[in-house]
């Protein structure tokens, strides 16, 4: 069993741009990790590496995680969140990957759980997993995730079922291939997503592992941009698809995303429910 043997490293590179009030959560959240045994967890588990990777903050994000003598905190001039993201992978050294927004926070289970099914799983690209919406607060708002067993990628294409990039664990290897897509100003994780699906084995577990933050702030806000960015992300797919499913699944994509952030545009203005 994989737990016997010496336990993989894995890095956790969280993104941070003028969030430094959310940062320790994110961070105390990675440090509070633990091992599941037998039905009881066992002391906190400690083969992994916290990166902050600071986006040209202006906020107190550099003191903040100044705090923490564990954690690796790296500042480049603002670039994006893929630029920021791709240097958290040059950056890194562990056999896997996890990216959490500085926002946000994972449960006590995350790493675990994606290690487990990952070390079970070795033709896996990466494993998403479910989480909760909370709000500014940390009240829970909605639980959130799909069940899905299998053909992911129509999945993806018929809309983001991962929704929440911290429930991802990505092999490293992966990045010797590819990378955030700097040009994109949002989806950069769908469209990964959708790029590693098209030509590797991923899979989905139904654990629920970390907490995404609402707070009037988040990029998902902009409703416009991510419109605009969802149906370009999924338009890259459309060269390439092989056969009517897919084809099918993509139309039901455009579709979804559509009347999704028409109707979100209509609560913002008041129109909707």
């Amino acid at each position: 069993m994989w737990m016997r043997r010496r336990p993989p490293l894995v890095s956790v590179v969280i993104t941070c741009y003028n969030h430094g009030r959310f940062l320790p959560d994110a961070i105390d959240s990675v440090f509070s990790q633990h091992w599941e045994l037998s039905g009881s967890f066992a002391p906190q588990w400690s083969p992994f590496e916290i990166l902050v990777v600071d986006d040209g903050s202006t906020d107190d994000t550099r003191a903040v995680a100044k705090r923490y003598p564990r954690v690796r905190y790296i500042y480049q001039s603002n670039q994006g969140l893929s630029a920021a993201r791709n240097t958290g992978i040059k950056k890194s050294k562990g056999d896997f990957l996890v990216f959490l927004d500085a926002d946000d926070w994972l449960y006590s289970n995350a790493l675990f759980v994606g290690l487990e099914f990952m070390q079970s799983h070795p033709e896996v690209a990466f494993v998403s997993g479910k989480f909760d919406k909370v709000d500014i607060d940390k009240n829970l708002i909605s639980a959130e995730g799909k069940d899905f067993a299998q053909d992911y990628y129509l999945r993806l294409l018929e809309g983001n079922y991962i929704a929440m990039h911290a429930t991802v664990m990505y092999r490293r290897e992966l990045f010797d291939t590819f990378a955030f897509d700097t040009s994109l100003n949002a989806c950069e994780d769908y469209d990964m997503y959708l790029k590693i699906a098209r030509v590797k084995p991923i899979a989905h577990h139904t654990h629920r592992i970390a907490a995404y933050r609402q707070h009037g702030k988040n990029m998902s806000g902009n409703i416009p941009m991510m419109l605009s960015a969802a149906l370009q992300v999924l338009a890259r797919q459309q060269p390439g698809l092989r056969n009517e499913a897919e084809r099918q699944a993509y139309d039901r994509g455009v579709k979804f995303w559509t009347e999704y952030y028409e109707g979100e545009m209509n609560r913002q203005a008041g129109l909707g429910k």
